[in-house]
C-alpha cells in the first residue's frame, strides 16, 4: 500500500529495520501449513516420537475439533430436539465426531500404550461429550458405540424410541459375546448422567458389553422397556447410581388392563458391578444377578399398586449365582428368589421387606425372601434384616413361576456353612438357629418342638444349658428327630432347660 511503500521509503532508519525484520518473521509463520490443532505447535519431541510410534494417524492433517472443544451438540448435525422427526442419523454424526477425536487426540491409547495382543488398543476420545442440552429426541434404531474406544459422555436429555424401532436397545456399547482380551474389557471410562430413555414400549433401554469403568446417573430414568431396562454383559466395574427403572408408568394397572408384566429392569450377566441407591417400579424381574462380586445397594423396588405376587413369576431380585453382597436393599410386595449357585456365598444385610397388598397366587410364595433348592451354603447369609414376613423355603421352580414345596417323604435337603438368623418378621420369625426354654417341675424328659421356629426342618447341632434349683444335674441331648430333639436328666430337676438348635452343618469355608 501507500502507506507501506511511504515508510519503506522514509528516511527513518531504525524504524524501516524494524519493519522489515516483521515482515520476514510473519512470512516465515504464514508459510508453515500445520493446522491449528497440531501437535507440532506444542508437543515436545518425545512426545512426538511417542505418537509417531503408536498413534501416527494423530500427525495427519485431520478436521480441527469444534470451536467449542469437545462438546458436541445433535442439533448442529440436523438433530430435532423437539422430538417429532427422526434424529439417528445426527446422533450417528455427532458420534463421529467423539470417534474422529479418538483419532486426532495426542495422548494416543488410553490407558497408556497396553495392546490386548490382537494389533489393537483403546483409543482415547479426550472427554468428548455429546450434550443433549435438555432435547427429547426421537430415534429409529440403536445409538451404537464400537469397541476399543474409551473417555466420553453421552446424556443431560432424552432418547425416545420411533415407532417401527429398528433393533433391541436404545443404546449399546460393544458387541456382546466379543472381547476375550484383557479383563473382557474393550470399552472404557464411558459416562451417561442425567439421561431419559423411553422404550415405547417397541425397543429394550440400554445393552452394555465388556466394559470397565461404565457409569449410569445420577439422574437416569428407563421407561416403558420391552425385555431390558439395563443388560450388562461381561466386563466389570459398570455402575448405576441413582437411577428410576420401569417397564410402564408406576401406576400401570397390569390385572385391570390384562397386561402381564414382561420385563428385567437390570440384569447383569457379569462380575464385579454396582447397582446403588435406585428405583424399580415396575417390571417382572426388577434386579437379576447372574455373576459374582457384584454389590447391590439401597435398591428399592417394587410394584404398581403393590400387587407382584398376584403373578406367579414376578421377581423383585433373582439371585442365581453366587459370590454377591445385597445391602440395604428393600423388597416392597414382591419376592426376592435365590436359585442355583445363589444358594451359596450370598449375603443378604440391612434389608427391609413389606407391604404386599393382596393374596399371592395359589402354590406361589408371598412376598419376602424366597429359597429355592434342596442344597443350601456354605456361605449362603440372610441376616441383621427387618421383615414382615417369614422366609420361605420350596424345592424348585420352573420359568413360569411353579413352585414345588418341600416334601419329607421324598425330599432330602442339604445345609451347609447357612445362617439366616438375627432378622426381625413382625409375622413370624424363622431362620436356621433358635432358642426355646422349658421349665418344669421334679421332670426327668424335656421335650422341645422347634418346627415353628426353623426354616428347614432338621437339625444339625444342639447346645443345652440347666438351671436347677438344686443338686447338680446332668443333661443330654438325645439325637434329633427332624425339627424336635428331647433332653433328658440324670435326676429328677427342678427349674428351666434352654435349647440353641442350628438347622445347619458346619462348614470349614463359613464360620
Amino acid at each position: 500500500s501507500k502507506a507501506t511503500v511511504s515508510v519503506l521509503n522514509c528516511d527513518h532508519q531504525p524504524h524501516r529495520t524494524m519493519l522489515v525484520t516483521a515482515l520476514a518473521a510473519l512470512t516465515a509463520a504464514v508459510s508453515v501449513q500445520h493446522p491449528a490443532h497440531h501437535p507440532a505447535h506444542k508437543a515436545p519431541r518425545d512426545l512426538l516420537r511417542r505418537i509417531s510410534h503408536h498413534n501416527p494417524a494423530a500427525l495427519a492433517a485431520v478436521p480441527p475439533p469444534p470451536s467449542r472443544g469437545l462438546r458436541v451438540s445433535p442439533v448442529d448435525h440436523g438433530a430435532d430436539p423437539t422430538g417429532r422427526k427422526d434424529s439417528w442419523a445426527a446422533f450417528n454424526a455427532s458420534l463421529q465426531v467423539c470417534l474422529d477425536q479418538a483419532v486426532r487426540s495426542p495422548n494416543g491409547h488410553f490407558p497408556g500404550d497396553s495392546s490386548f495382543g490382537n494389533g489393537k488398543a483403546i483409543l482415547d476420545m479426550g472427554g468428548c461429550d455429546i450434550d443433549l442440552a435438555g432435547g427429547e429426541y426421537l430415534i429409529s434404531r440403536p445409538i451404537v458405540l464400537p469397541e476399543y474406544v474409551g473417555n466420553m459422555q453421552f446424556g443431560r436429555g432424552s432418547l425416545i424410541a420411533a415407532p417401527g424401532f429398528a433393533g433391541d436397545f436404545l443404546f449399546v456399547i460393544g458387541i456382546a459375546g466379543s472381547c476375550r482380551y484383557n479383563q473382557n474389557s474393550c470399552n472404557v471410562d464411558i459416562n451417561f448422567p442425567e439421561l431419559f430413555l423411553d422404550g415405547a414400549h417397541v425397543a429394550s433401554g440400554m445393552q452394555i458389553n465388556n466394559v470397565m469403568g461404565v457409569t449410569i446417573g445420577p439422574g437416569g430414568y428407563f421407561l416403558n422397556f420391552t425385555s431390558y431396562g439395563l443388560q450388562i454383559n461381561r466386563g466389570h466395574e459398570v455402575m448405576m447410581d441413582r437411577a428410576w427403572m420401569g417397564e410402564t408408568n408406576f401406576d400401570f394397572d397390569h390385572e385391570g388392563r390384562h397386561a402381564a408384566p414382561n420385563a428385567t429392569a437390570i440384569q447383569i450377566n457379569g462380575n464385579d458391578h454396582y447397582i446403588l441407591n435406585s428405583i424399580v417400579f415396575s417390571s417382572r424381574i426388577g434386579v437379576e444377578v447372574n455373576g459374582a462380586a457384584d454389590y447391590i445397594k439401597g435398591v428399592h423396588v417394587w410394584f404398581p399398586l403393590n400387587h407382584a405376587t398376584g403373578y406367579a413369576n414376578t421377581m423383585a431380585f433373582h439371585v442365581a449365582s453366587g459370590g454377591n453382597r445385597f445391602d440395604g436393599c428393600y423388597i416392597d410386595g414382591g419376592r426376592a428368589v435365590f436359585t442355583g449357585t445363589g444358594l451359596s456365598r450370598n449375603l443378604w444385610t440391612n434389608g427391609f421387606e413389606c407391604c404386599q397388598i393382596g393374596t399371592e397366587v395359589a402354590g406361589t410364595p408371598h412376598s419376602g425372601i424366597v429359597l429355592v433348592g434342596k442344597t443350601f451354603g456354605p456361605g449362603l447369609e440372610v441376616v441383621h434384616n427387618e421383615f414382615k414376613k417369614p422366609v420361605q423355603v420350596y424345592t424348585a421352580m420352573s420359568p413360569d413361576g411353579k413352585y414345588e414345596a418341600f416334601d419329607p417323604e421324598k425330599d432330602t435337603l442339604t445345609v451347609t456353612g447357612t445362617r439366616v438368623s438375627a432378622n426381625s418378621m413382625t409375622e413370624g420369625v424363622v431362620g436356621t438357629r433358635a432358642t426355646l426354654k422349658l421349665a418344669q417341675t421334679a421332670a426327668t424328659q424335656w421335650d422341645f418342638d422347634f418346627c415353628s421356629k426353623l426354616l428347614f426342618p432338621q437339625i444339625a447341632s444342639v447346645e443345652v444349658s440347666v438351671v436347677a434349683a438344686s443338686g447338680v444335674p446332668k443333661a443330654v441331648a438325645r439325637p434329633p428327630v427332624g425339627c424336635k430333639v428331647s433332653v433328658v436328666t440324670d435326676a429328677p430337676v427342678t427349674g428351666t432347660i434352654t435349647v440353641k438348635v442350628d438347622s445347619s452343618d458346619a462348614s470349614d469355608k463359613y464360620e
